[in-house]
């Protein structure tokens, strides 16, 4: 798959992303976030396809919904002024719904519509759901590998600021040391990942973070996870007392252990 491939489909997402952001009559910075967000996430998407070698159709399929896969935000954040779903709509399905009613992928052959529809309507999803197609679990999983991977980005770039942080990108949650998640600290230990509706804190959200090394799917993944530097210092930002001290230290053991060597050459 060329770039030329993907022209028109990025330059109908861009101009949507700006016709919702003129509608937008308040803060339309988290617009601004999204978008951004959005073109890392296929460009890290890219990456790793570039390594993994699926063949061409997938890796289009890959692209698409590395494009489309938070599609819906804009309309989320600008009817219930929050990204948390569980407070306002699922943003996944609500994409879905979006790429039919903007008919985006009327031109792509059905199988492909299939794995892009399915991988958006999925990627915000807990856990997958275990009878997932082969196929589009990879496109899934490269689309929330990305995802997760440009989150660390956004989420370091704004908690190494000053406070107080965006109550959009921290999800609302307070910045107290003295609320702690058993139940985030206890999944970081066994090595899985909590889910948000655990979380209590800001604290507890740099946990979950980090735990999402145990969640990564692909070596290129894992690599970008500890070598961008984005979780180490999320992680490095806990506090180091009774109820944090011991699973910052344990995450930033596991990150150091992840094989940064230079990604080997791509076969297709």
């Amino acid at each position: 798959m060329t770039d030329m491939d993907m022209a028109e489909h990025e330059a109908w997402f861009e101009n949507y992303a700006q016709e919702q952001r003129a509608l937008e009559t308040g803060d339309a910075g988290p617009i601004d976030l999204k978008l951004r967000h959005t073109l890392e996430v296929l460009a890290t998407a890219r990456a790793i396809t570039a390594e993994s070698g699926p063949e061409p159709e997938l890796e289009r399929a890959c692209h698409l919904a590395a494009l489309y896969h938070d599609v819906a935000r804009f309309e989320q954040y600008r009817r219930y002024r929050t990204f948390r779903d569980r407070e306002s709509c699922n943003h996944g399905l609500m994409g879905v719904k979006i790429l039919k009613r903007e008919r985006r992928l009327e031109g792509e052959g059905p199988a492909l519509r299939r794995r892009v529809l399915t991988a958006v309507g999925l990627h915000n999803r807990f856990q997958l759901p275990p009878a997932l197609p082969g196929d589009a679990a990879l496109v899934t999983h490269v689309v929330r590998d990305a995802d997760k991977l440009d989150i660390l980005r956004v989420m370091h770039e704004n908690l190494s600021g000053p406070k107080p942080w965006h109550p959009t990108v921290v999800l609302g949650l307070p910045d107290d040391e003295a609320l702690v998640s058993d139940t985030v600290l206890r999944a970081a230990r066994e090595g899985r990942v909590a889910s948000y509706s655990d979380l209590t804190s800001v604290n507890d959200l740099r946990v979950l973070l980090g735990s999402w090394l145990f969640d990564m799917h692909f070596p290129a993944s894992r690599r970008q996870f500890a070598a961008a530097g984005h979780a180490r210092r999320l992680i490095e930002g806990l506090p180091e007392n009774a109820a944090y001290g011991a699973i910052r230290t344990e995450l930033l053991a596991r990150l150091a252990a992840v094989d940064t060597a230079p990604a080997p050459a791509a076969t297709h």
